[in-house]
């Protein structure tokens, strides 16, 4: 008995200590974070003449910014290789860009992209309409980088002039979708997996019963894999017209193509971009800046680069809210859809539904614009996120929705219900499948001399991952699988004002473009954002309007600690970012399987697209 209370008052000691180095860290963040707050000039940065804006986007471009939490953000600085990306909303550096247009102290835009992380085909393209709006003004944009990846490199093509470092290189791999099989592995390991699902193309599940792609998904992902590339070939191409060199096949070239080519150019990968058109220079970006201070000192100018940041706080500032009695509600959703309450990184059922709320309640809403960019996710979040939008119709306010890259499965289910559905050319949408998905672990337990008996009071009380599913119980799940299905056509039916037959046709779990979706009637429109709020405005017959971001909030206090946190996180040293294969292996991993962490839906049916996640 002593001894074990000696080692109680030991893991006491320890736990004790552990408490208070977390106290005592957490303290020192705080002041570090104020300290670092006190220290950020309260006043407007000077906007000076004769300026350059330089769009230098270090992290990924997103719909909506995810709000920064302490316990995330130390997790990853302290504890994961994953670097703290900064995130640009979309619409923030498209206003940005407007206002640069008739900003006589702008006098150009230069684009630095080496440290641009992610952004959606959709994005880019919304960005680049209001770059091509900006040179209306006789004002050039500018880019340079010492590599291109595939999505900076579209943003690039926006330029007048492409510059790339002599040692750089444009790497345009194309568009994919490759999953990772376990069916073999399942069967070393003696787990059973249990699919219950209804579509021929609903391929979630596709991964744990066998070690390839099927031939239905392998033909539904190439036809808009296609659309999606040929989109981003024919941009370039639009863009870089000027350029007599370059055709599609500098963009897409068959291999054999490139080899020759490249040879041409001596194996030098930045020589073959000048050679086929892709950039105008080779050039660093050191020298790209020296020319533009040199061109400006000639003119007897001095010339500023002005920071993205700091001029999109300065269009902040400038901008003032207008008193407008009318109102069209934007609400974003991004992410997978879950049960329950989350913050804007997934769109969670009670949370999304209560901002969908404050739009009905608040009697100056007309209409509301629901900017969706989902996989999908939880039926039953789907289906309770759907009856606030019927709400919102109910009472007289339009929905519109406006879908951006993804909108499918659950996404779709939410969307069919609103008056008008806009997508663009490349939106992923449709998906309408649903599926369940059960493990059973007793054949490996079995192994292992390990055995599950036992009485209980009815035959579902026996429902344990360690025990075999019962055939009887499995046949209830299936059907429950196809009511969902039946459940997911009629909503379609009655949104679309299409016959659930018809629905029948284009669903079964298929993907398809924007551009296949108008055409079968899922869709309404192609267009962005603008043409949404556009049409809201029509549908709600409003003249004058203002247009109002509602988006949950954070009190006072709690913003106050996120704020202080989150800077003194970037503070600390963070993990060395590691690159090795095993790593790469290991996140691809994670990447597909993390999903399972969020799945909550009560009674496990899910409308939920994962090819619907590409790989740039």
């Amino acid at each position: 008995m002593k001894t074990l209370c000696t080692a109680f008052q030991y893991i006491a000691k320890i736990i004790n200590i552990t408490r208070l180095f977390f106290l005592n860290s957490i303290f020192i963040l705080v002041i570090i974070g104020l300290l670092f707050l006190l220290n950020q000039s309260p006043n407007e940065a000077e906007i000076n003449n004769n300026s350059i804006l330089t769009l230098n986007f270090s992290g990924r471009i997103v719909e909506q910014k995810t709000p920064k939490e302490f316990s995330d953000e130390i997790s990853k600085q302290l504890f994961s290789s994953e670097q703290t990306q900064q995130e640009y909303q979309v619409d923030d550096i498209i206003n940005s860009i407007h206002h640069a247009q008739n900003d006589p102290k702008i006098t150009a835009i230069l684009l630095q992209l080496d440290d641009l992380q992610s952004a959606s085909l959709n994005q880019i393209m919304d960005i680049g309409a209001a770059l091509n709006q900006f040179k209306t003004s006789n004002k050039p944009v500018i880019a340079s980088a010492d590599n291109y990846s595939q999505i900076q490199y579209l943003l690039a093509s926006y330029a007048d002039n492409i510059a790339l470092d002599p040692q750089g290189i444009v790497y345009l791999p194309g568009f994919s979708v490759y999953r990772l099989y376990f069916k073999d592995a399942l069967d070393k390991l003696l787990i059973t997996p249990h699919i219950f699902k209804v579509g021929t193309y609903k391929s979630f599940v596709e991964p744990f019963t066998q070690n390839h792609m099927s031939a239905q998904s392998k033909d539904a992902n190439e036809r808009w894999l296609g659309q999606l590339w040929q989109t981003y070939i024919q941009t370039v191409l639009s863009q870089r017209k000027d350029n007599k060199k370059i055709n599609a096949q500098s963009i897409s070239p068959k291999i054999a193509a490139l080899k020759i080519a490249f040879k041409k150019a001596k194996g030098d990968s930045a020589l073959y971009a000048l050679q086929v058109g892709l950039v105008d220079d080779l050039t660093s970006t050191d020298d790209v800046l020296n020319a533009l201070k040199k061109d400006a000192k000639q003119a007897g100018n001095k010339l500023t680069f002005l920071d993205y940041e700091v001029y999109q706080q300065h269009v902040i500032s400038n901008n003032a809210e207008t008193n407008q009695e009318d109102i069209i509600a934007l609400i974003h959703g991004s992410g997978e859809i879950i049960n329950g309450e989350s913050n804007n990184s997934v769109m969670a059922g009670q949370s999304f539904s209560q901002l969908l709320q404050d739009a009905l309640d608040n009697k100056r809403v007309k209409a509301v614009v629901i900017r969706l960019d989902s996989p999908g996710g939880s039926a039953t979040a789907s289906e309770k996120i759907r009856q606030k939008v019927l709400a919102l119709k109910k009472s007289g306010k339009k929905v519109v929705i406006s879908m951006a890259s993804v909108s499918a499965s659950g996404g779709y289910w939410i969307a069919s219900a609103a008056d008008h559905i806009v997508a663009y050319p490349t939106t992923l949408t449709g998906s309408i499948g649903i599926f369940a998905l059960y493990a059973s672990a007793e054949k490996a337990l079995n192994k292992l001399g390990i055995y599950n008996d036992g009485v209980g009071t009815a035959p579902l009380s026996g429902l344990d991952p360690t025990r075999a599913l019962d055939k009887d119980i499995a046949d209830l799940l299936q059907m429950a699988i196809e009511h969902g299905y039946q459940q997911f056509l009629t909503v379609v039916s009655e949104g679309r004002h299409m016959s659930v037959e018809d629905v029948d046709k284009i669903a079964q779990g298929r993907v398809w473009t924007g551009t296949d979706a108008k055409r079968l009637g899922l869709v309404d429109q192609l267009g962005n954002l603008e043409d949404a709020i556009k049409k809201a405005a029509q549908l709600a017959k409003l003249d004058s309007y203002q247009v109002k971001s509602i988006q949950m909030k954070l009190s006072p206090v709690e913003q106050m600690f996120n704020d202080v946190f989150a800077q003194g996180v970037q503070l600390i040293t963070p993990q060395p970012l590691l690159n090795s294969p095993i790593l790469k292996t290991l996140q691809s991993l994670q990447s597909q399987t993390e999903i399972f962490t969020r799945m909550n839906d009560p009674q496990s049916r899910y409308a939920y697209c994962s090819m619907c996640i590409i790989n740039h």
